[in-house]
């Protein structure tokens, strides 16, 4: 674990840090999952998995619903049909697409993006 002490003492060097509520410990292997580590009085969480873009399932269900989580604006009587299309435009799409070139895409994700947008 020094190699992560020594990187964040590097990194500072150049006026980098660290993250360290988003650095997590994942077993990639076979085996037990390792314990919660800490580092410099950080505490590195143990997860089982995480999102990535490479495998995309989890993370189009995710982006989808967060694109549907904006209910009380679609049922929103008080906001125009263009209003709507805008906040669809400006959230949703860029939520939902972001970074969608780099996706390993199966023809049911296509299917789950086409039908969310």
């Amino acid at each position: 674990m020094t190699s992560l002490s020594s990187f964040s003492e590097t990194a500072s060097v150049l006026g980098l840090r660290i993250s360290w509520p988003k650095t997590k410990l994942q077993n990639l292997g076979t085996g037990a999952q390792p314990p919660a580590i800490s580092i410099d009085d950080n505490l590195v969480e143990s997860i089982n998995s995480f999102i990535y873009l490479g495998y995309c399932r989890p993370d189009v269900n995710r982006r989808i619903g967060l694109a549907s989580s904006l209910s009380n604006i679609w049922n929103n009587r008080h906001l125009s049909i263009c209003s709507k299309i805008r906040v669809y435009q400006a959230l949703v799409t860029s939520v939902l697409l972001y970074a969608a070139k780099t996706w390993n895409m199966l023809a049911s994700d296509v299917k789950s993006l086409e039908a969310s947008t």
